[in-house]
């Protein structure tokens, strides 16, 4: 489950972007079934933090994960060329990995998606789950077995429901560790390319994608910046971009 994203986009009329449309555009038509169309992107993390249900709430929730976003990576240290490097091509049997470009796990790049990871996945969902501890009857099930939050009556008449408050240090403690781990060993930042079912990628198809690939010429930076917080439910098609912040 990818949930709502942070993607870090190059932006629209910049050399690195009209490259890597051009060559995600060609390598579509390699392989069968249509795959879907999307923007170029570097996934910083999946699952975040977000109030679906309510339109003013994920509002407010969108433009303070953004405005945040781009506190932190406007203060990440200014020692490297680019926060985003480029490397080879390359596939994995899954969907959404099937071709893609790799990226280097530049420090900086790194340091931002952990702290992105540790404020808007971790200490929610870990809070989450230690309120359902404290305050079951705020919860209950769905048709899919799920536990979910009880939505508020609209019946105005009778008490709330009482809270039961807990400290959340430890919580948040935990939470650093937990990303500095992550971090290190499931964070994998790619470029993807194709999004397919196709599996394995024959060698005569390997080179026509790296026939492709060798057509453009790479020398350019990914110096301009927009990071996109994007609902992926559903079809590729779809998913939808919630907000997006300029990074100067």
């Amino acid at each position: 489950m990818i949930g709502v994203a942070l993607w870090l986009c190059p932006k629209t009329n910049t050399p690195v972007y009209d490259k890597l449309t051009t060559v995600m555009s060609s390598l579509n038509t390699l392989f069968p079934g249509q795959p879907p169309k999307f923007e170029p992107h570097i996934t910083i993390t999946t699952n975040i933090s977000i109030d679906l249900d309510d339109k003013a709430k994920t509002k407010d929730d969108v433009d303070k994960i953004l405005s945040a976003s781009a506190v932190a990576m406007s203060s990440l240290p200014k020692n490297h060329e680019s926060l985003v490097k480029v490397g080879k091509v390359n596939s994995q049997r899954k969907f959404f990995k099937k071709l893609y470009f790799e990226v280097e796990k530049d420090p900086n790049l790194v340091s931002f998606a952990r702290i992105i990871r540790e404020l808007f996945v971790i200490v929610p969902q870990d809070i989450e789950k230690e309120n359902m501890k404290h305050n079951p009857h705020l919860y209950t099930t769905d048709s899919h077995g799920n536990t979910v939050k009880r939505r508020p009556s609209r019946r105005k008449s009778g008490t709330p429901p009482k809270v039961e408050e807990f400290d959340t240090t430890e919580i948040q403690r935990a939470a650093t560790y937990k990303a500095a781990e992550w971090s290190i060993d499931e964070y994998d930042p790619h470029i993807s390319l194709v999004y397919s079912d196709l599996w394995p990628i024959h060698s005569a198809l390997w080179r026509n994608i790296n026939s492709r690939v060798s057509d453009i010429d790479w020398d350019v930076d990914w110096e301009f910046n927009v990071l996109k917080l994007v609902l992926c439910e559903g079809d590729v098609n779809d998913w939808i971009v919630l907000g997006s912040v300029d990074i100067h």
